[in-house]
């Protein structure tokens, strides 16, 4: 594959696709990749991050990780922020939901000022009870019986088993 025109060298890993390249850019899109693997990375991967950079109260940049592959509107492997006070949306499907990648939301009640002073133990609280990475296992242990148990009952089984 070429390099196209419009994505311009930053460093060894970074490249930047520039606000100017597709009319509606907020911010501009960012790929972390060797040039081996930029090389060999889906055209649409360079036409869904700059869509994401689109999206409304986009700020920063759009990025897409050297992982980043077409995906559902964004790529599998993009990355990005918005902020509510820049009309930001919140997109939890743009990270993916078909294996559950990363799909990580919690809608609470909580105001940002109350959230703030207990950041870091929430974060770190977060960080050892949700399973991420190679060898890591859940705090919940299901035997074979009750793992058949679930994937046939899905979300009602989870229900019910914890109402117990």
């Amino acid at each position: 594959m070429f390099l196209p025109n419009f994505v311009h060298k930053i460093s060894d890993v970074i490249w930047e696709i520039p606000k100017k390249y597709k009319q509606g850019m907020l911010v501009p899109a960012r790929i972390v990749a060797t040039e081996k693997l930029l090389f060999g990375m889906d055209q649409g991967v360079f036409e869904q991050i700059t869509n994401v950079a689109m999206l409304p109260g986009v700020v920063g940049y759009a990025w897409a990780l050297p992982d980043a592959h077409w995906g559902y509107g964004a790529p599998i492997g993009g990355v990005f922020a918005t902020d509510l006070r820049q009309d930001g949306v919140i997109s939890p499907g743009a990270i993916g939901f078909d294996i559950n990648c990363g799909m990580r939301l919690i809608r609470t009640n909580l105001t940002i000022d109350q959230v703030q002073p207990k950041l870091e133990l929430l974060l770190s609280d977060l960080f050892n009870r949700i399973p991420a990475g190679v060898g890591r296992k859940g705090i919940i242990k299901l035997s074979k019986k009750e793992f058949s148990q679930m994937v046939a009952g899905g979300a009602k089984w989870v229900v019910d088993v914890s109402a117990k």
